[in-house]
């Protein structure tokens, strides 16, 4: 078997696993190992095409990775988050609560200006500080 068909192969498998996964990286690496396949069907040798398989799986999984680092943006997702009502579930101290929120539990801390109040069952988030909802 001709190598440029080994490169196509392996990219097809890797874009059938990219399928699954959703990253993106398998997508890169496949592209890589494409050109690789498009250098051995030209005619280069072993060192040639590892190099440029190697070289193009590089740049674009920084091009990917780069991409994804610009569409973070936390304070567009935290922003979302500030307002909502949670709804407690227990209290686990003085000023520290079990409280439900978008269908799962959370940790959450008293505000400074808040007054605990065991009957009260709706709070709203005032800040969040890692996975720790800050409530009022």
């Amino acid at each position: 078997m001709e190598a440029y068909w080994i490169w196509w192969m392996a990219a097809v498998v890797l874009v059938i696993a990219e399928m699954l996964s959703g990253t993106f990286y398998l997508l890169a690496v496949s592209l890589g190992l494409s050109f690789a396949g498009f250098s051995a069907y030209m005619g280069a040798n072993w060192e040639v095409q590892s190099t440029v398989a190697a070289l193009f799986c590089t740049v674009s999984i920084a091009a990917i990775y780069r991409w994804r680092q610009g569409q973070k943006n936390e304070e567009t997702n935290l922003a979302y988050d500030i307002g909502q009502t949670v709804q407690l579930v227990s209290w686990s101290g003085d000023r520290n609560a079990r409280v439900s929120y978008r269908g799962a539990e959370w940790t959450a801390e008293l505000a400074d200006t808040a007054t605990p109040d065991s009957s009260r069952q709706s709070w709203k988030i005032k800040q969040i500080i890692g996975s720790l909802l800050v409530i009022e």
